[in-house]
């Protein structure tokens, strides 16, 4: 899903900075599902249909805008790190832990991409927080 995903945003996205996240996001989802077919196949078992290419149109007309774009990748990747952290702690198999391990580094180079965006365009929303009293009393001085 994540490669069809990223194909047709790049194919409707205008802002550079967000293409170039999602070129970075599809070349990682690439290369995971490299991964998971090599272990399908070292296991004699065919691979999941899952998405394809006939699931996308990459013609049509922009679904969202760019931000939204942005914000889909930053939430998607935050439960991409729950999933992958879970999944490698609960794997005996060592290439499964291995390829986990490496989904979780890789999701983790996206969230700071995508945060590292989101705060230079002043749309990142900063969870609340509190002022000490110590630093409003100077304040009122």
């Amino acid at each position: 899903m994540a490669v069809c995903i990223s194909k047709y945003v790049l194919a409707t996205v205008k802002d550079p900075e967000i293409y170039s996240l999602y070129e970075f996001t599809l070349d990682i989802s690439e290369k995971h599902l490299k991964v998971l077919r090599n272990i399908f196949k070292s296991e004699k078992l065919e691979p999941p249909k899952g998405f394809t290419e006939k699931d996308v149109n990459a013609d049509a007309p922009p679904l969202f805008t760019d931000v939204f774009w942005l914000g889909y990748m930053h939430e998607m990747t935050m439960h991409g790190l729950a999933g992958y952290s879970i999944s490698f702690s609960v794997s005996a198999r060592k290439d499964i832990r291995d390829h986990y391990f490496q989904c979780n580094i890789d999701a983790m180079e996206i969230y700071n991409k995508s945060i590292e965006i989101l705060l230079s365009k002043g749309i990142y929303q900063r969870a609340p927080y509190f002022l000490h009293l110590k630093g409003v009393n100077q304040l009122q001085r």
